[in-house]
């Protein structure tokens, strides 16, 4: 009985160390197969090495073939720069004959000289009638377009008539109210004028001036 049970317990020991040499084996092969990766990265990364310094070598050689320093950012062109391409400029547009600037050496406000001078004002007469007598405020206009200004003072009515010494009336206010105003424009030619009152005696009583055109 007892040399079945020894050789029981060899069997057992004996399969526990078929297991164990088993595990120790299936646990070594991963180990087996990484070694490998591991060697590809490493030659990987050599050859990379290897690729990228033989990529700098070209690259400080064309920059020495072309005057750059190696590894210096490009400049950019600034136009005006050293070292910058040339660009063309287009030339400015020349002057026409059209052209409203002012030729060299011609003095500021030149250009304004040929523009036309504004017309000369209107002259104006003012007629001041009272009982009985005119009052003009100039007895001299120019010929042409005149301005009466008929103001009657007086304490009646009264009118304003402006006769040449030769020729039809050349113009005339009809009778005013007491303290009003009244314009009218006329053309007076060269010659001497009459200004009048045409109310009955008002005339002989002394409401008459002259007026002298040139």
């Amino acid at each position: 009985m007892f040399p079945r049970r020894a050789q029981l317990w060899a069997l057992i020991v004996s399969v526990a160390c078929a297991l164990g040499v088993l595990s120790a084996i299936a646990a070594a092969a991963p180990a087996h197969r990484a070694a490998p990766s591991r060697a590809e990265r490493r030659h990987w990364c050599t050859r990379h090495s290897h690729a990228s310094a033989a990529a700098r070598r070209r690259h400080r050689c064309r920059a020495r073939r072309s005057g750059a320093t190696p590894g210096a950012p490009a400049a950019s062109a600034v136009p005006g720069a050293p070292g910058a391409p040339a660009r063309s400029t287009p030339a400015p547009p020349t002057t026409g004959a059209g052209s409203s600037a002012s030729p060299a050496g011609s003095p500021p406000g030149s250009a304004q000289e040929g523009a036309p001078s504004p017309p000369p004002s209107v002259p104006r007469v003012q007629v001041t009638a009272v009982e009985y007598s005119f009052t003009l405020s100039r007895t001299t206009v120019p010929a042409g377009k005149v301005i009466f200004e008929f103001v009657n003072q007086g304490q009646d009515e009264h009118n304003l008539n402006v006769v040449p010494g030769e020729g039809p009336v050349a113009g005339a206010f009809p009778d005013t109210p007491s303290r009003s105003v009244s314009d009218q424009a006329v053309i007076l030619r060269a010659g001497s004028y009459t200004l009048f009152c045409s109310l009955p005696e008002h005339k002989q009583k002394g409401m008459k001036a002259t007026l002298l055109v040139e």
